[in-house]
Parts: C-alpha cells; sequence; structure tokens
C-alpha cells in the first residue's frame, strides 16, 4: 500500500483504503478497481490522495492509530456541534442535546482507548479529506495528535486526557464566525481578513461558555490553541505559564496538521518538512511537548520512496515510536543509474553512517527506470 495523489491514479489501480463522504458513507471500498469516472469524482470532491496497492510493498499493511469507524464518527460529531451552533438562534440546551444525542463523551473515550491501547503508537497515515469536510477532519486529526502528545508525555490522567480530546474537536468551533471567502482563500490575507481570523478563539470560548458546554480547561484550550510561549500569538499573547499546558498540545499538533495539509493556497508539506519547520520555530512551542509528538509522528511515513545517503532508493516499510528519522526500508534501486535490484531491507535505525537524504514525491518515482512498471493497476 501507498500514498498516490489524486493527479497521479490511472484506471486500473487498486483501492487499498475505503473513501468515505462527509456524511460518513462509503465512497469506494477497499479492493475497488479504480475507473476513470471515480477518478474524476474524486477530483470534484478535492480529495487529494488515496491509498492505492501496488507491487513495492503488496505485503505492508499501513494502519491507522484509530479505527477507521472512530474516525468517521468523531467527524461526524463535530460536524453536528458545529453546524448547530452556526444556527443562527439556536435554542439554549441545543448545543447540549446535539453532543448527548451524538454521543459527544463516548467518541472521546473511544479515541482515547484505542490511543492507550495501541502497541507501538505511531502516526504513519494521513486520513483522507475532501474540501468538505476538512475543518471536522482537521478536529479529529488535532484531537488524535494532542491525545498522543500527552499519552507520550505521561502524568495525565483519564479526565486531563477527556478535557484534551474534548476541546481539540471543538478548538475551531469559532470558525463558523468567519466568512468561507476568508476561510478558503488562496490569496494571502488583508490585514482587515486577517484581524477576523484572529477573532475565532474568543468567538468559539464565548459559545461553549454561554451554553455551558465542556470543562474550564477543555475552554481554555478553544481560547487559547493559536497562543504561542514568546507572546506572538493571539487573541491575548499570553507568554509560556499563562497559557494551559492543555491548549500548549493542541496549539503544537494544530500547526503540524495544518502543515500537513493541502488547502486552496498551497501543497501541504511533507511530514519531515513540517517537523523541521516548527523545530525551527521553538520558541513558539513548548520544546518537551514538541519532542514528545514527534516521538511518535512518522518523518517518512510507510509507504514513502526515500532516497538515502548511501544513493540506495526504496519505501519505508516500518516505523518504530521514539525513531521518527530512522525507518526500515526495503531497496529497489541503487546506483546513479537506478539499476533495480533484488529487493533488501535495511534498518536505519542506530545507524549513524546511513540516513535518508530525501523523500521523493510520485512525480520523481514515475521517473525512476523500471518503477512504474512495479505500480499496480497498470495492464
Amino acid at each position: 500500500m501507498r500514498r498516490i495523489p489524486v493527479w497521479a491514479l490511472k484506471p486500473g489501480m487498486i483501492v487499498d483504503r475505503p473513501v468515505y463522504d462527509i456524511n460518513g458513507g462509503l465512497l469506494i471500498n477497499r479492493g475497488r478497481v479504480l475507473k476513470k469516472e471515480y477518478i474524476h469524482r474524486l477530483k470534484r470532491m478535492d480529495i487529494s490522495f488515496l491509498y492505492i496497492r501496488d507491487s513495492f510493498i503488496p505485503d505492508v499493511d499501513i494502519e491507522d492509530v484509530i479505527l477507521d469507524e472512530t474516525r468517521n464518527r468523531a467527524i461526524s460529531v463535530a460536524r453536528s456541534v458545529l453546524e448547530e451552533a452556526f444556527r443562527e438562534q439556536p435554542s439554549k440546551n441545543s448545543l447540549n442535546l446535539i453532543m448527548e444525542k451524538s454521543n459527544f463523551g463516548e467518541v472521546v473515550d473511544d479515541i482515547i482507548d484505542q490511543l492507550l491501547g495501541a502497541n507501538d503508537l505511531m502516526v504513519n497515515m494521513a486520513d483522507i479529506r475532501s474540501t468538505d469536510n476538512y475543518t471536522f477532519a482537521h478536529s479529529v486529526n488535532v484531537a488524535v495528535l494532542a491525545l498522543t502528545t500527552a499519552i507520550s508525555l505521561g502524568g495525565y490522567g483519564r479526565s486531563k486526557l477527556r478535557h484534551i480530546g474534548s476541546g481539540s474537536l471543538l478548538h475551531d468551533l469559532g470558525k463558523i464566525k468567519i466568512p468561507l471567502e476568508i476561510l478558503n482563500k488562496e490569496g494571502p490575507l488583508e490585514e482587515e481578513e486577517f484581524e477576523i481570523v484572529q477573532e475565532h478563539p474568543l468567538s468559539g470560548y464565548e459559545i461553549v461558555s454561554q451554553k455551558d458546554i465542556l470543562e474550564d480547561a477543555a475552554r481554555d484550550i478553544i481560547l487559547q490553541h493559536h497562543e504561542r510561549n514568546d507572546g506572538n500569538g493571539y487573541p491575548k499573547q499570553m507568554i509560556e505559564e499563562e497559557i494551559n499546558p492543555l491548549a500548549k498540545m493542541v496549539a503544537i499538533s494544530d500547526v503540524y496538521d495544518a502543515l500537513t495539509s493541502d488547502r486552496p493556497y498551497r501543497e501541504g508539506f511533507l511530514p519531515h518538512e513540517a517537523m523541521d519547520l516548527m523545530e525551527i520555530k521553538g520558541d513558539e512551542f513548548d520544546i518537551d511537548m514538541l519532542r514528545a509528538l514527534f516521538h511518535h509522528v512518522a518523518a517518512y511515513p510507510v509507504g514513502t520512496f526515500v532516497e538515502l545517503s548511501s544513493g540506495e532508493l526504496g519505501v519505508v516499510v516500518k516505523n518504530k515510536a521514539g525513531y521518527p528519522r530512522h525507518p526500515r526500508v526495503r531497496i529497489f534501486f541503487v546506483g546513479e543509474d537506478k539499476e533495480r535490484v533484488q529487493p533488501y531491507e535495511v534498518n536505519l535505525r542506530g545507524k549513524v553512517d546511513q540516513t535518508v537524504v530525501r523523500a521523493l514525491k510520485e512525480d520523481e518515482v514515475n521517473k525512476i527506470p523500471g518503477a512504474q512498471a512495479m505500480i499496480s493497476g497498470e495492464r
């Protein structure tokens, strides 16, 4: 299984991970052979990539850190609450009712249980998103990443984990007040537009406070998730100890997921690129929390084509927590001429003389002699 951008899909390729619509309905199931009309539909939905079965690593499955069912339920819950809050005159208890009806707390507990139950918690897989469900899918991913950070750090009881999960799922609630033409603008924001965007943490905080939903710590997450340790955040330019530690975790997770996501105005960064950018801006974040998250995030996710310092080219087949930049790689090509060889595996963990020097994008993979013949689906 490898992650393939939608522009590179071809009829005959086999889907290896299901695709769901904004309502959680199944669009394309695993094992489906792609047809032209399927690919056109995916493009119309602005879905960026699919997971496709191919001949490089047919024996390797990429597992999400939470179940598909749980992720889809969480997206649905986030959507229900945000849409209810968007109503001009919601009834006094409507948000509470929506949260109860959608089993909001149960979904948060399921995410926590699945993360706590993981044997080797490692984020290798990106969730498949359309433009329509970006905000909701982003909120779920932020919850997963922030909870992963807390679990990695240790010392956070069930109650605080619930605050992190709840606050994360609703951290962007205030964006319902931002006009879509600003949220989805393809070019740089004007100063007055950015000022409107900066209001969303306070707007979200006011909504949950007025409706008396969530505990104080979860409300702090909504209010403070754009604050930065160095005081250059918003809306209150808080610094270090003034910021709730739970909000700091969500802030880091929010930035990482935003950087690695495709947006109307730019292509998403590769995981290792996003990690580098955030480490450079270390003064903005709690360094221990940043390290705790990156302890469990693969810089080169399974299925990524990489080039090693030795000149070998291959596909990442395994990552281990604590060694995010040192994967196990299955080698297929060697030397300047990219000569195809009998596959063998190299484990970079513990090696100082052999490292990943770059991750290849799909257009680069397609240019490797012999690579096209190994991509599943070609007849």
